[in-house]
């Protein structure tokens, strides 16, 4: 795939290493929310967490716990820390038919801007005025777009109906935080910016910032009853001899006889 490619040098541009970075975060974001809440037991219809599939999936791995984090972090970023994003959300029209929620809506939007303590969470994982601007950075800008483009397009082969808008969403909302960093750097000749969203993009990107955040907050909630728990599991598990180490401890009983 493109962003794990190495240049001539052998090495894997920055670039290239953000964009597996926001995938592979996105991609263990959903497994969080599909073990948060889970179907346990359809003959009763009950549903709750399900831990073992939390831990597998995602926290034994640190690598994606890594990731779901700097993802978090990069939609948060494009959201609340660039002028241009900031600006345009902040003037951008909220129509939703009712006069009381337009005004509930713009008041939480500039809540989410101009959050002091989201601004100083948000440390800065890279220098994005450095990231695509170089001899290449058009042609990737644009391999980058492709390959969303695609990752959308495969989203169309998802069976449940459900999963497949959730997927899409989520895609269009990364989709649209790289948009917004790609437009860094770049002003029309009168110093405007070129920045535009359309409002599909600013409602998957809202959408997309609301799931990453209840993900990281699964994870500091739960992390350390999870890993308890399951390392006593593992550990009672491994305490008891399997049926194939008790027949070769029998046998090599008769050996010893």
């Amino acid at each position: 795939m493109m962003f794990v490619h190495a240049d001539s040098s052998g090495e894997t541009c920055p670039e290239k290493k953000v964009l597996y970075k926001l995938i592979s975060g996105l991609h263990s974001s959903i497994p969080m929310h599909i073990a948060g809440d889970y179907l346990l037991d359809e003959s009763r219809n009950q549903w709750g967490q399900n831990i073992e599939l939390m831990y597998d999936r995602i926290l034994r791995h640190p690598d994606r716990v890594r990731n779901m984090y700097f993802t978090y972090l990069f939609v948060l970023r494009a959201l609340t820390s660039l002028l241009s994003a900031t600006e345009y959300l902040e003037q951008a029209e909220y129509d939703t038919g009712n006069h009381a929620e337009d005004l509930k809506t713009q008041s939480l939007i500039k809540q989410l801007l101009y959050s002091p303590k989201l601004q100083t969470a948000c440390p800065v994982p890279f220098d994005e005025a450095k990231l695509w601007q170089g001899q290449g950075g058009p042609e990737l800008k644009q391999q980058i777009q492709k390959k969303f483009r695609n990752i959308s397009a495969l989203m169309d082969c998802v069976g449940c109906e459900k999963c497949r808008l959730w997927g899409k969403l989520q895609v269009q909302g990364l989709g649209t935080a790289l948009k917004i960093f790609f437009s860094v750097g770049n002003q029309d000749k009168e110093g405007d910016q070129t920045l535009q969203l359309q409002r599909n993009e600013v409602i998957a990107l809202v959408n997309l910032l609301n799931r990453l955040s209840e993900s990281v907050k699964m994870v500091h909630d739960m992390r350390p009853d999870v890993e308890r728990l399951m390392e006593d599991q593992i550990t009672k598990t491994s305490s008891k001899p399997g049926r194939l180490r008790r027949v070769l401890d029998l046998a090599f009983s008769f050996l010893v006889k």
